[in-house]
């Protein structure tokens, strides 16, 4: 009965622990998430769509015969702390991390887990502003593609004083410093505080045509329920928005109507994610985030490269090994494996055979860096019943 209530405590996101703590053979893959503290809100998402992949394969023989699991950690989104739940992995015997989900998390961990393999999936650390060690691969769209996107849509709204409203959450950041430094656009930095109308002075006193926020939720909903109450909200078609307030955790703070024809820009999929999407509701009866789509190639790309180590290696041989396997499953030249297709992938593996994953999210092709391509993204707009897709203008696909 205690095993059963730990387990729930799992799924409902309560607790971070082992996906099938039972099973003493399996192959541990860590996870570090921020299931507490300020990062909390996808943290759960995240993970399922993790353990998505990971059944998946499991259900396909797992890895030569045994199955993998996932070891997950709380990062409990402090800096400070994520060394230790790091070194709590590395006791567990992980063969890799995944995670965790944003770069000041990351940086305390160059050092100790410099020779173990980290995939990094987050949209908030596809742009990791750090020396990554070799084994590090980061996934997704970077900022620079995000200001050009957003750049090039105010262009051709006819918005011509922009004006981005930034904090300090690195990622944001990092999107803002990039409109600033290539395009040339005005920042202020939000309050830590609760806004009010005298905060907002040096957002007023800009007299834009059009705001840009680059922030996560809390400090965004603060924002504009202060600049509604002193009257200036104005036509929500002018507001803009980062990755970061596409989210239930941001739509379900402002009322209703409140931002109808506001718009932002988002990771992308490819054309067969609907399919994802009913797999995901259909095992968790939720529905997947953005972030939920990278985290599923992520655990794809670690079980194929997992077999490819135990098939060519004659067992899982983690670090800077393991690392080539992960370049391999992902490299142009082999079989195409699409994201539904990981029975196959392992099949193909199995029987000496190279192959391409293709994700989710597209091509997943890592360079000398661990950098993936330019990545696909999309533009949302906020109707009547919530988030929607639309057309975007321009093409920033050069950018990563």
């Amino acid at each position: 009965m205690r095993r059963r209530a730990a387990l729930l405590a799992c799924l409902l996101g309560l607790a971070a622990c082992d996906a099938d703590p039972g099973n003493d053979t399996a192959i541990p893959i860590g996870v570090l998430l921020s299931y507490s503290g300020a990062g909390a809100a996808n943290s759960t998402n995240s993970e399922r769509a993790l353990q998505l992949a990971i059944e998946t394969a499991n259900a396909a023989g797992g890895v030569r015969g045994r199955s993998v699991r996932l070891v997950a950690r709380d990062t409990r989104s402090d800096p400070d702390q994520v060394p230790v739940p790091a070194a709590e992995l590395m006791k567990a015997g992980a063969t890799m991390v995944i995670g965790p989900d944003t770069p000041e998390l990351a940086v305390p961990l160059v050092t100790p887990l410099r020779e173990q393999v980290l995939l990094l999936p987050s949209i908030a650390t596809a742009h990791s502003p750090f020396r990554r060690p070799p084994g590090w691969f980061v996934m997704g769209t970077g900022t620079a593609r995000y200001a050009c996107e957003l750049q090039a849509q105010l262009q051709v709204n006819g918005r011509s004083r922009p004006v981005v409203l930034v904090d300090d959450n690195g990622f944001d950041a990092l999107v803002a410093w990039e409109l600033t430094r290539r395009y040339g656009f005005p920042r202020v930095l939000l309050s830590t505080s609760q806004a009010s109308s005298a905060t907002l002075q040096p957002i007023l006193a800009l007299e834009a045509d059009a705001y840009v926020v680059s922030a996560l939720p809390q400090r965004a909903t603060s924002v504009i329920f202060a600049m509604a109450a002193v009257g200036a909200l104005g036509d929500p078609a002018r507001w803009y928005f980062t990755p970061s307030l596409h989210t239930p955790a941001f739509l379900d703070t402002i009322p209703k109507g409140m931002l109808t024809g506001a718009h932002g820009v988002a990771p992308g999929t490819v054309a067969g994610a609907e399919g994802f999407r009913q797999r995901f509701r259909g095992r968790w009866q939720d529905e997947p985030l953005d972030d939920a789509y990278p985290f599923y190639d992520a655990g794809a790309v670690a079980v194929l490269a997992l077999q490819r180590s135990a098939v060519r290696d004659g067992k899982v041989a983690p670090g800077p090994r393991l690392a080539e396997h992960v370049v391999a499953v992902t490299r142009p030249g082999g079989m195409v494996v699409e994201w539904n297709q990981l029975a196959l992938g392992l099949q193909l593996l199995a029987a000496g055979q190279e192959i391409e994953y293709q994700g989710v999210t597209g091509l997943i092709e890592f360079d000398l860096s661990g950098q993936t391509p330019s990545s696909n993204t999309k533009w949302w707009t906020i109707s009547a019943t919530g988030f929607e897709d639309v057309g975007r203008s321009g093409d920033c696909s050069e950018l990563r």
